[in-house]
């Protein structure tokens, strides 16, 4: 079966087996899993998953290659034509694992819309290196920002190992890198003012807190940062700074 690659979709699809298995075993799946593929592609990782878990509900925007994956006749997997931002991750039964190559050019959307969901108890997710160590980088790093601050307060990160341009078809112009994702038990931040607290504070990078923040955070609770600029506060500081939101 011919299918055209979609550069509109991103398509960069894993060609070498064996790193296939390297990333499912990050994924840890069992015969008592569901797991949710996202973008299955020509199923690189979905033969292999439909091996070791219960059940797999494969989400892909192609419908030609929902078709190919349809006639692979793998019994315990589902194949939703779907993007996956618009897909409700509801229809999975709670307590379900991800896994998936994300197209380069939403990544982050996609990482967002899990963080809106709390029914799943594992994210392992092919990325660009440059978005993964942008999510696990500290204070005082060009790369921290935003995403660095969310996701490190709701989850437990690593960042397992970088994927070579070559085990792709085509190949993409940089390294990707894969990235495991384990939600925080009993985390008591309110995630909106969070959002609000760092949107305001990387608005303008290189301005001060005070001049940031003045609009969320009383003048006399900036007191002692707000000669400082926005990657300058730890996770912890920000995290503790939203119990000060207006």
């Amino acid at each position: 079966m011919n299918i055209p690659i979609r550069k509109k979709w991103g398509q960069n699809f894993l060609i070498d087996p064996n790193i296939s298995k390297k990333i499912i075993a990050v994924l840890g799946a069992n015969k008592n899993d569901h797991v949710l593929e996202i973008g299955p592609g020509r199923g690189a990782l979905t033969t292999h998953l439909s091996v070791v878990a219960k059940k797999i509900s494969a989400v892909e925007i192609d419908p030609m290659l929902c078709d190919y994956l349809k006639n692979k006749k793998l019994n315990n997997v589902t194949i939703y034509n779907s993007d996956i931002l618009k897909f409700d991750l509801n229809m999975i039964p709670k307590n379900y694992l991800a896994i998936g190559n994300l197209p380069y050019n939403i990544s982050t959307p996609i990482l967002f819309k899990f963080m809106e969901n709390s029914g799943w108890d594992k994210l392992v997710v092919m990325l660009q290196k440059e978005v993964a160590e942008r999510i696990i980088a500290s204070e005082k790093n060009k790369k921290y920002g935003r995403i660095s601050i969310m996701f490190q307060t709701f989850f437990d990160l690593n960042l397992e190992f970088h994927i070579p341009r070559t085990v792709f078809n085509p190949q993409p112009k940089i390294t990707s890198s894969l990235l495991s994702v384990v939600p925080k038990k009993n985390i008591k931040i309110n995630q909106t003012h969070l959002k609000r607290l760092v949107e305001a504070a990387f608005k303008h990078r290189r301005k001060k807190l005070k001049h940031n923040l003045k609009e969320l955070i009383n003048e006399k609770q900036l007191s002692n940062i707000q000669d400082k600029r926005a990657d300058e506060l730890s996770v912890k500081q920000y995290q503790q700074l939203t119990q000060y939101i207006k």
